[in-house]
């Protein structure tokens, strides 16, 4: 394990159902009296489940977490849509519920198997139109167009369908931007039905488990995960430098044999000291210094946008 501070690094957090985000990540930071939180990765209050809590410097490398592909256990109630894409929203359809035939279930389930396509996120999300929050135009009743993204279907796999229930329990796995809501109507639509999301846990977030996750009322110091074993365990490039004082300094380095367009700097100890990137040939530039402060300034650059 790295001998970096405690206090930098990640939680892998089992998210309840009922709480936003951001309340599970406040009552993080007053329980272990951190100075900065985030999270890579927001999951709705219906959703539960593995949620990365970044602690202090951890929060600088967010965007490479937030990159990862995403693991679901979905369940969608069949012949109803609702206005925010799951059972905590007003219902806008409607339809007679009848029993689906198995196959035409599989069908649909088969043609998102490893599919890349443009998908339209709910209106109920946090996604920004000239500066404002879908979420808002959709709670003041106003209209507003909305852009498909390019998302990727990695891996989905369908796994019951209960006509008593009226529900079908799938597992996906999906890049990042996937609205598994959105995903919900889509497979509605190629079954010719109407569904909505029901109940939603993410199992899994780039190499992070949901079994490796801790419940909030039992989180404690030693469960934070150091930032060299977050990096690694996502497979991130690491590379050990031996003049730690050029890294502070900010200076550009030399490496030999690498081509990564960005490369996280340790020193001996598997203290992650900053994110350099690749600017041409061998030589790499300093994007962030991520040394707690105790050990140094951190360095003014251009590539610093976060």
């Amino acid at each position: 394990m790295s001998t970096t501070m405690l206090n930098d690094g990640i939680l892998l957090i089992d998210k309840p159902v009922g709480k936003t985000s951001n309340q599970v990540i406040q009552i993080i930071k007053k329980k272990l009296g951190v100075n900065k939180i985030g999270h890579a990765g927001t999951l709705d209050p219906l959703a539960t489940g593995l949620l990365v809590v970044l602690l202090n410097n951890g929060t600088k490398i967010s965007d490479y977490l937030l990159t990862a592909d995403k693991g679901y256990d979905v369940t969608m109630k069949l012949f109803i849509k609702t206005d925010s894409g799951d059972i905590t929203g007003k219902i806008m359809e409607e339809i007679a519920p009848f029993k689906m035939k198995k196959k035409v279930i599989k069908k649909a389930f088969e043609s998102f198997n490893g599919f890349i396509y443009e998908q339209y996120p709910p209106k109920y999300s946090a996604i920004k139109v000239n500066g404002k929050k879908l979420y808002e135009y959709a709670r003041a009743e106003q209209e507003v167009q909305i852009t498909p993204r390019t998302v990727t279907i990695q891996a989905i796999k369908f796994k019951n369908y209960n006509h008593a229930t009226q529900t079908i329990q799938f597992s996906v796995l999906c890049s990042k931007g996937t609205y598994v809501r959105s995903l919900v109507e889509d497979i509605a639509d190629k079954m010719g039905v109407l569904a909505t999301v029901e109940k939603l846990t993410r199992v899994q977030s780039g190499n992070f488990k949901l079994a490796d996750a801790v419940k909030v009322e039992d989180v404690d110091q030693k469960d934070i995960i150091s930032m060299y074993d977050a990096l690694f365990i996502n497979k991130q490039p690491l590379l050990m430098y031996h003049y730690d004082e050029e890294i502070r300094q900010g200076k550009p380095i030399v490496i030999i044999n690498h081509s990564d367009p960005n490369i996280f700097i340790i020193d001996k100890h598997k203290n992650v000291l900053a994110i350099y990137k690749h600017i041409g040939k061998h030589v790499y530039a300093c994007q962030r210094g991520l040394w707690s402060n105790e050990q140094g300034p951190t360095p003014t650059s251009e590539g610093d946008k976060y």
